[in-house]
């Protein structure tokens, strides 16, 4: 009994100590999920007779159990995920290529390194672009007919105008939000103020795709005329919803607890449990990105924060913006060097069917940070 008694002691030290570290962001599994990027290949996928693909291998333990759920309910849609969380860090690492922090990667199943410990612009701006990676991913593969448990969205019939009526395939982005929805929001844990923060830029990218679905339309008619449309509804390019997000970044909110008064929220995370640090600020709305700290130190390489620097980045030494070097190296100046570069060029379209082009050599300047 006495043996007993001093596991059950030890057990219950190592699972303070856990909590404790966990506090400080040693431990989250927050983005969890984000680790099958690197390993969603076709080896680590199991398909069935029709070979359409259905679940990640077993000894994999990136998703939790309900996120697995989801995957076997949906037949197709571990491909969609994957897909949407590339583009996600693709467009991540575009939208910020000319920044200090440029949205930078490992292959380890910790994606985004330890930025995601945080809660600064740049966390909320990973949680918003892959919710909505997931989202704009799952709509498109629906009215692919690419996943077994949706289909285009054929709600809009009929006339919906004097000269044009609905019809063709719409993206089905409402199946889109609620599956990412469930499967993003369901890594998250606690009441606590990063939980609501992650909810709330998780939903303002879901929100997003959807916000900037346009109608696209085509012409019936004898010779070509254009006497009747037919109309669907087409998501937009990732490209805006980067754009959009990377506008939304620069203007985050910076919040508190709506109920200062406990570092707990009582009930069901909702937009309305957060308002601005500055009681002067207007309440960010559900498609602001929000954030409760503030940024580090991007300059200089920091192994606690996981930053890694600007040392080494090319910079352009002719611009006063943020990709300038006076702003991207920090201070530090820069380097210069040159290299020369083949490139085809001159090329000639030959009847039928090919073509020819020269190799031409040019001598670039590049300009390094120190």
């Amino acid at each position: 009994m006495r043996s007993l008694a001093l596991l059950i002691g030890v057990k219950a030290a190592c699972i303070l100590l856990v909590s404790s570290l966990s506090g400080t962001g040693a431990v989250n599994n927050s983005g969890r999920w984000w680790g099958i990027v690197n390993v969603a290949t076709s080896s680590n996928l199991l398909t069935n007779s029709k070979n359409v693909q259905l679940v990640l291998d077993p000894s994999l333990a990136l998703l939790s159990r309900r996120q697995r759920r989801l995957i076997r309910q949906n037949p197709g849609i571990l491909h969609a995920i994957a897909a949407g969380l590339h583009t996600a860090i693709k467009e991540c690492k575009w939208q910020f290529r000319n920044r200090r922090w440029n949205c930078p990667t490992t292959h380890s199943p910790a994606v985004f390194g330890k930025i995601v410990n945080r809660g600064c612009r740049e966390t909320a701006f990973i949680f918003a672009i892959t919710s909505a990676g997931v989202t704009h991913a799952v709509a498109r593969s629906c009215s692919e007919g690419a996943i077994e448990s949706c289909t285009c969205d054929y709600r809009r019939r009929g006339p919906g105008g004097p000269d044009w009526h609905w019809g063709g395939c719409s993206d089905n982005v409402d199946f889109g939000r609620m599956f990412s929805r469930e499967f993003v929001d369901s890594s998250e844990r606690g009441r606590d103020l990063r939980y609501l923060t992650n909810l709330h830029n998780n939903e303002a990218g879901r929100m997003t795709v959807s916000s900037e679905m346009r109608q696209e339309c085509k012409c019936h008619g004898m010779s070509g005329s254009c006497t009747v449309r037919t109309c669907w509804m087409r998501l937009p390019s990732f490209r805006t919803v980067g754009d959009f997000l990377k506008d939304r970044f620069d203007g985050a909110s910076r919040v508190v607890y709506a109920n200062k008064g406990s570092n707990r929220a009582s009930h069901r995370a909702d937009p309305r449990h957060l308002e601005p640090e500055n009681s002067a600020h207007k309440p960010p709305s559900a498609m602001d990105l929000v954030y409760f700290e503030k940024s580090p130190n991007f300059c200089s390489y920091n192994g606690k924060t996981g930053t890694l620097g600007t040392s080494g980045r090319t910079c352009n030494s002719s611009s006063p913006g943020l990709d300038g070097c006076e702003l991207l190296c920090c201070g530090r100046g820069l380097k210069t060097r040159t290299e020369s570069v083949t490139e085809r060029c001159h090329c000639t379209f030959h009847w039928c069917c090919h073509v020819s082009c020269l190799n031409c050599t040019s001598t670039q300047t590049l300009h390094q940070c120190l």
